[in-house]
């Protein structure tokens, strides 16, 4: 499944509640990103930010976090890793760690030893089923996973 796709039924999933989705970024707003954390965007985040630059969701105030606003935050990035994603306000976040070239692992900042999946599609599935509480959403799977 493809990016666009998932973001269709994150849409869809979010059209009574409300969910503000943010215009594509541009390859010079990812460049400047790139530079700015210092190192390259796994390529399927390289998708999803050349779709839509972030989205902002009422449901559990949950946000797929726009490029510029993880720039302007240096505690939110480091060596290999950024958060990428937050609910209720930063609360609780989500983020991805380089583990090899276009290789990465995403990880709740509460466990961050811990790696829920390899991959964003199978992270924004759970957005678009279950959001954060709801069946088969992230804390769901934060229990699948032995996560308490």
């Amino acid at each position: 499944m493809v990016i666009q796709e998932i973001l269709i039924k994150i849409i869809q999933k979010n059209k009574d509640a409300g969910i503000d989705v943010y215009p594509p970024a541009t390859f010079k707003n990812i460049t400047n990103f790139e530079k700015k954390i210092g190192f390259s965007l796994p390529t399927d985040f390289k998708e999803f930010y050349l779709t839509c630059n972030g989205f902002g969701c009422n449901e559990d105030i949950f946000n797929m976090v726009p490029l510029s606003d993880m720039a302007n935050f240096p505690q939110d990035y480091g060596l290999n890793w950024f958060y990428f994603s937050e609910y209720m306000i930063y609360s609780d976040v989500w983020g991805v760690r380089l583990t090899g070239a276009d290789e990465y692992e995403i990880f709740n900042s509460s466990y961050p030893t811990i790696p829920l999946t390899t991959s964003l599609y199978e992270f924004l599935e759970r957005i678009s089923i279950g959001h954060v509480f709801e069946t088969g959403g992230l804390y769901e799977w934060h229990q699948e996973l032995g996560i308490k």
